[in-house]
Order: structure tokens, then C-alpha cells, then sequence
């Protein structure tokens, strides 16, 4: 009866600890994109930044946000949506580097924190995202033929004075406003 008692308890404390890592992935994850959400972007990108900040180590963010994103609602309806908004967060994380931090930020919107990377290398990163989003995108939106998929992207360093990880997403959302305003699908 012990053995039986002791291998229940062994049972029940494994189902706990499951339980608990699924309890962590919710509390942590978007459940449409899989990518951080806001709240553990902000957990461990203010300790990033905080310990790059310390150490003058270089730390980036991109901001991206999805072209005119209504209109794949709006003509090809929420679930087409979605689709791109998977798509688009794919592609991101395909581009990331070992040790950046991606989070959906909200609706259409991504950022992206770049330790150890300066403003050129973040650009380049940048680029680099924009390039595939627009060249195979649409390939991954599989229930109806979207035309296009492109984004816009907004890149600030802490070289550009941010004190805080509030001011350094600030700087890179103005950025990619001003890549919105200037025509879209490019990196500011």
C-alpha cells in the first residue's frame, strides 16, 4: 500500500509540474502567433536592457507592423487575418538570432529586442525580415490567394539616448510611423 501510495504521490507530482509548464506557456504566449506576448516581452526585455544598459552593450528594437492589415479582414474576413498575422509572426521568428526577444505586441503589430546588435546590424536584421515577408508570405496563407503581404519596420538603438525600454520601443515605433508615412513596406 506504501509503494502504491508513494507511486500516486510520484503521478500526481508530474501532472502538477506539466500542469504548471502549461500554465506558464498561457501566461507567457500569444495563442495565435506562439510569440512572447506584451507582458513576458516586457519582463525579460527589461532585465535585457537593463543589464546592456549597465554593461554599455549594444541592445536594439525593431518595430513591425503588417501593411494595411484591415483589408485582408475586411475583404477575405478574421480567419484570412489571422493567417497573415501567423504568417507574418513565422517569418519574424525565422529571422530572429539566438537570444533576441519577439513578442506580438498587439493586433498587427511585432517587436523585437536585439541584444548585442547595433543600429546597422538591426537595420540589416530588419531588411532582412521586410525581404521575406514581401518575397513568400503569401505562400503561407493557405484558404484563399492573398496577393500581397508586406510590412514596415522601425529600428532605434540605445545609442539614440534611451534611458528606459519604454523610450527605445517609443523610438522605433516613431521610426516605423515614418516608414508608414514614406510609402510603406521599408525599414526606418
Amino acid at each position: 500500500q506504501l509503494r502504491r501510495a508513494m507511486l500516486d504521490l510520484e503521478r500526481s507530482r508530474e501532472k502538477i509540474v506539466a500542469q504548471n509548464e502549461e500554465l506558464t506557456v498561457l501566461a507567457t504566449r500569444d495563442p495565435l502567433t506562439g510569440c512572447a506576448n506584451r507582458r513576458a516581452f516586457f519582463d525579460v526585455g527589461g532585465r535585457l536592457f537593463g543589464d546592456r544598459l549597465r554593461s554599455n552593450g549594444d541592445v536594439c528594437c525593431i518595430m513591425a507592423d503588417i501593411d494595411h492589415f484591415k483589408k485582408f479582414n475586411d475583404v477575405y474576413g478574421h480567419a484570412v487575418g489571422d493567417q497573415v498575422i501567423q504568417v507574418v509572426a513565422r517569418t519574424l521568428q525565422r529571422n530572429t538570432r539566438t537570444g533576441d526577444v519577439l513578442c506580438r505586441y498587439g493586433g498587427e503589430e511585432f517587436c523585437i529586442l536585439l541584444p548585442d546588435a547595433d543600429a546597422e546590424q538591426a537595420r540589416e536584421i530588419a531588411e532582412r525580415m521586410r525581404a521575406a515577408i514581401e518575397s513568400s508570405a503569401v505562400e503561407g496563407v493557405r484558404s484563399t490567394r492573398v496577393d500581397r503581404i508586406t510590412s514596415s519596420f522601425g529600428v532605434a538603438s540605445v545609442d539614440y539616448g534611451a534611458m528606459r525600454l519604454e523610450e527605445l520601443i517609443e523610438q522605433a515605433d516613431n521610426a516605423l510611423y515614418q516608414s508608414k508615412e514614406n510609402g510603406r513596406n521599408q525599414v526606418t
